[in-house]
């Protein structure tokens, strides 16, 4: 399959663990198609053995896999080490015809650094370069990568950036942070901007994208391509529509509003699924994390919501927000 060019402008929805699975993506889908592409949350090649095929369909989604329009805006993404049996799954995703495959060289969780996966990859460049083309040499879609500015500091970044180039990945999306940034300190817009500047193939900005003005400010300040937006856009599943639209500023009552018509078409997509009814409301917990972040009255909310010990329960909080 061969896949459409990524149009100046586009946004991405950014690969979240444990949140842009099958169900997420599909209400994604379903209710914001402004949302030019999007991301599965990343598997992690094993270190011994292999997935069965069945696993790594499940991973994408049994049903989305079937779509031509899902597959041309969806990235595969997944997390991998030196160690892993990376080869083997590359082999795997081009036999299930996967069309696109994104590598996570950002994590920053302490799990996946210590085991040498994720921004850690970055500690080592030479190793780093033999892992991408080991991949780019047996994939023939499109192949992206994600990476954080550096792990302690930035010295290697525009080594980074020119070596992805060089070994033939075709986008690369820069998060403006170290590692050891985590998130919290400001993204450094400079650095993709820089990042820009050097590379030959299109450069997608992430961080600190939190309200739609951000989006066109980061386009502009930065020179970038497309642009990925995460916690943001967990926060704001609606934004892409907004954006599209040209809807700069949402009242407290159209945010409440919205939340309340994405988590009761996600509740349905889920139930559809079988899932329990724990693990609805563990993931309808997951979901609303950020999306209550900056209204009046948002902590006493959450707090109901957090605390809610059943579904009953959560969606009797969202009804009274």
């Amino acid at each position: 399959m061969k896949l459409s060019s990524v149009p100046y402008g586009s946004l991405f929805f950014a690969p979240m663990e444990g949140i842009t699975d099958e169900a997420f993506r599909k209400t994604i889908l379903k209710l914001y198609p402004e949302w030019d592409y999007q991301a599965t949350d990343f598997l992690r090649v094993p270190s011994a053995g292999k997935y069965p095929n069945k696993h790594l369909i499940r991973h994408f989604g049994k049903e989305l896999i079937e779509n031509p329009f899902v597959l041309d805006k969806t990235m595969f993404q997944i997390l991998t080490s030196h160690k892993a049996f990376t080869l083997e799954m590359v082999k795997q995703i081009v036999e299930l015809k996967f069309p696109w495959l994104d590598m996570n060289i950002g994590c920053p969780s302490n799990t996946v650094c210590k085991n040498r996966g994720g921004s850690f990859l970055l500690t080592d460049l030479p190793a780093l370069k033999n892992l991408v083309r080991t991949i780019r040499q047996n994939f023939p879609g499109r192949f992206s990568c994600k990476i954080r500015i550096g792990y302690h500091d930035t010295n290697q970044f525009e080594d980074s950036i020119r070596m992805l180039n060089d070994e033939g990945v075709e986008l690369i999306t820069v998060h403006a942070r170290t590692r050891d940034d985590m998130y919290k300190n400001p993204a450094r817009w400079d650095y993709i901007s820089k990042a820009v500047k050097i590379s030959k193939v299109p450069i997608i900005g992430n961080g600190d994208i939190w309200k739609t003005d951000d989006i066109n400010r980061m386009l502009q300040e930065t020179g970038c391509h497309a642009v990925m937006i995460a916690r943001g856009a967990l926060k704001a599943p609606w934004m892409a529509q907004d954006y599209k639209k040209g809807s700069f500023e949402s009242s407290r009552e159209e945010v409440l509003q919205k939340m309340r018509h994405f988590l009761y078409e996600y509740r349905s997509i889920l139930e559809a699924e079988n899932v329990s009814p724990r693990g609805l409301l563990k993931q309808n917990k997951s979901v609303t994390r950020f999306m209550l972040e900056g209204l009046e009255g948002s902590e006493s909310m959450r707090r109901r919501l957090i605390l809610s010990q059943t579904t009953s329960e959560f969606y009797s909080a969202v009804d009274s927000l």
